[in-house]
């Protein structure tokens, strides 16, 4: 390059910025941060305000806002919204929690009080709602995965790769008896036996 090719690049060319749905409202969340307001309602008064673009997109703009013109602002972290932002008298249970309940067998764990106290009766209130077989699922999964890592006849979690016979007890145990459990075990090494013959299942 010569020098004057290399002088030109201190002087970039003009390019036209793409306008962006963000456009009318990158002033107004500047100076809302600006005066202290927090993260979470300058999201909602965005929304409020007109804007119908991606919500994390909204949230991505508060975010780098924030973090190129001041730094000392504490982030709003965007997961605790949609928990703050229902009613009181709504009670979350989280997927993660509930797993983390069902697994937790130590008696000196403390479990989650919420859970155990609601989990029947969200079982028995929406049993015959739109999401019955979500709440059939809960019920026939919990002693099945209680009794699958709690019983001393269980081997427990498996790491690695399982056997043929841990991966059949593991489809079927808690929800077909250890009688249909024990036959299809039998089943899945009767072809091993010398004295096999298919024509026999038929």
């Amino acid at each position: 390059m010569t020098e004057e090719e290399i002088q030109k690049l201190n002087n970039p060319a003009n390019y036209k910025k793409r306008t962006t749905i963000m456009d009318e409202y990158i002033n107004i969340v500047f100076k809302m941060q600006r005066d202290g307001i927090n993260d979470d309602l300058i999201y909602f008064y965005i929304l409020k305000h007109g804007y119908s673009g991606n919500q994390k997109s909204l949230w991505n703009y508060i975010y780098c806002i924030e973090k190129n013109n001041f730094p000392d602002r504490t982030p709003m972290n965007p997961k605790f919204l949609i928990e703050w932002s229902y009613p009181d008298d709504v009670i979350i249970i989280k997927r993660n929690s509930l797993l983390k309940y069902l697994l937790t067998k130590n008696p000196k764990t403390k479990k989650d009080e919420t859970i155990g106290k609601y989990i029947n009766k969200l079982i028995e209130k929406y049993r015959d709602s739109s999401i019955a077989s979500f709440c059939n699922g809960i019920e026939r999964d919990i002693a099945p995965i209680k009794n699958a890592i709690s019983l001393k006849v269980s081997s427990g979690f498996v790491e690695g790769n399982n056997n043929k016979f841990k991966l059949i007890k593991r489809i079927v145990y808690g929800k077909s008896g250890l009688v249909n459990l024990a036959k299809k075990c039998f089943l899945a090494f009767l072809s091993k036996r010398p004295s096999f013959n298919l024509v026999d299942l038929i």
